[in-house]
């Protein structure tokens, strides 16, 4: 006769402390590397957060997803993306349109020839389930397409919802340069692609991002500056490049042997507050000293002038510390949030943090930066080189790539809820983390939910468990149940929940031996049951 046992416990790392609780995303125990990640935030419940990242748990390069509906303090549908063309996954990039509907993008190739392609899913349920793989670009003979990232318009403009890719394509396999497309039917088509770079070589890491009135802004990295274009028609064509900033280098080592570099992070405020259309860009450049800082700069006429450089990380100056790999957002309220890695709390400029820096009038004026991370780091612990054969039971500790991710992310509601996504090494590899603002503690987040903790009977299960809570008030109320690799089951129940205690009888019979999550969504409702 079969049997289950049945318990009931929270699915997520946590570590509390310094206004933030550090939460771990991916779920795997192989000791195999996470990084290079974005996370985006649905525009229509600013509960739910979508984040993915590149994922070496099956011994080689995929890309990783998961979605939270309780503002990053849990994730639920972990698990990697299916790209069946190719072999490798990387380079993940993320957006959302209007209505909510996330859209992921991956770079996809064999790990022993070209050419390769982006391919585009989508999900329409909050990231919990996603669509079949959309060609957005695949194939084109004697090119390599590297380091796409994604763009939707948000605004009312009369582009509303069009996707826009941006991506370095190595024409000849050596030359790079800056190329576009886009889709206007949520990523089933795409234009044929178009070079927006003036020149080819020496150009890489375009970011796109939307205007107030639908402009299409890419900033990206030249040899020696960050270069700048745009879009006033949806796309369709782009004027000359501009110079925002010059800086030091396009990348350097930090720490003897991680290879950062200087993308712009850019984001525009489509808010109707004071800031409107501002075009904002962080990015990393050497100190007075040499050692790399985070530089802020603006344009408030639509790119064609830029703000003098300003040092947004405001530890000492000239203090040898390294500073690098920022991400920057604009919520809806207009504030400015940027994350970047930090070394200011050890004198041997060794170990990291993760840093906020934040600014609520335009970039004008900074409020002193926030420690997001409680546990400092050596980001050498973990490595991003493929060819290590696959052992789960050890760490990877080959550093002959050096590669932590060449990109973190940041998405947020307001000031008072960024949440930042990063590399964190405090296991030993390279893991997933987000932070999250620690308004109330977990168990008082649940508590203001339910009156007493959830029950579970029988236990062991055999056919099927009864799940008993009572809440505090009538809840719509999803239960989902996923298996141990983040895939949707089945739904369980989905309905009106009254205030008081409730009872629900969950069948289980139909299920394989096995752990499954069982997961209640709305309303800020979330358990896991571990079975």
């Amino acid at each position: 006769m079969k049997k289950v046992c049945l318990f009931f416990c929270f699915y997520i790392q946590v570590v509390i402390g310094q206004g933030f609780l550090n939460i771990r995303v991916n779920t795997d125990n192989t000791t195999q590397i996470q990084n290079e990640q974005q996370i985006v935030i649905n525009p229509t419940d600013t509960l739910n957060f979508v984040a993915d990242w590149r994922d070496f748990r099956v011994g080689y390069r995929q890309v990783g997803h998961a979605a939270s509906t309780d503002g990053g303090r849990t994730w639920i549908a972990e698990t990697l993306f299916v790209e069946p063309t190719y072999n490798w996954d990387s380079d993940p990039g993320m957006t959302v349109d209007v209505q909510g509907n996330f859209y992921a993008i991956v770079l996809s190739f064999n790990s022993t020839s070209q050419p390769n392609g982006f391919f585009l899913f989508q999900s329409t349920d909050k990231g919990i389930t996603w669509s079949a793989p959309r060609t957005v670009v695949n194939g084109v003979s004697n090119v390599f397409e590297d380091k796409e990232l994604i763009a939707c318009d948000r605004t009312n403009s009369p582009y509303h919802n069009n996707l826009y890719v941006a991506w370095a394509r190595f024409i000849n396999y050596s030359t790079p340069a800056i190329y576009f497309t886009r889709s206007t039917n949520q990523g089933f088509n795409w234009s044929t692609p178009i070079q927006i770079s003036d020149t080819q070589g020496n150009v890489q890491w375009p970011v796109p991002a939307v205007g107030t009135n639908g402009e299409v802004y890419v900033a990206w990295c030249g040899s020696s500056s960050i270069r700048f274009d745009r879009s006033t028609d949806g796309g369709i064509t782009f004027g000359n490049d501009r110079t925002v900033q010059t800086y030091a280098s396009m990348n350097r080592y930090v720490k003897g042997t991680i290879l950062t570099f200087s993308y712009p992070s850019m984001d525009v405020d489509i808010t109707n507050g004071p800031y409107r259309g501002n075009i904002y860009i962080a990015y990393m450049d050497n100190g007075s000293d040499g050692y790399p800082d985070i530089f802020f700069t603006r344009s408030t006429d639509g790119g064609n002038t830029w703000s003098s450089k300003v040092r947004i990380n405001d530890d000492p100056v000239g203090n040898h510390i390294d500073q690098f790999h920022p991400w920057l957002t604009v919520d809806r309220t207009g504030c400015i949030s940027v994350m970047f890695y930090d070394s200011r709390n050890d004198p041997n400029n060794i170990l990291c943090d993760v840093y906020l820096a934040q600014s609520t009038n335009g970039g004008i004026t900074w409020l002193p930066n926030v420690r997001v991370t409680n546990v400092s780091f050596d980001l050498r612990a973990g490595s991003d080189f493929e060819f290590v054969p696959y052992d789960p039971n050890r760490p990877l500790a080959d550093q002959r790539a050096g590669l932590i991710g060449e990109y973190n992310g940041i998405a947020a509601a307001s000031k008072g809820n960024p949440v930042p996504i990063w590399t964190d090494t405090r296991s030993g590899n390279q893991d997933t983390y987000v932070g999250v603002v620690q308004n109330v503690g977990l168990e008082e987040y649940y508590s203001m939910l339910l009156r007493k903790p959830v029950v579970i009977r029988p236990n062991p299960v055999r056919d099927y468990a009864v799940v008993e809570f009572e809440l505090k008030k009538t809840q719509d109320l999803t239960l989902t149940i996923y298996n141990s690799m983040g895939n949707l089951v089945k739904r369980a129940y989905s309905g009106i929940i009254n205030e008081g205690l409730n009872r629900l009888n969950i069948e289980t019979n139909s299920l394989p031996r096995g752990v499954y999550f069982l997961v209640g969504v709305g309303q800020r409702t979330k358990f896991v049951v571990l079975k």
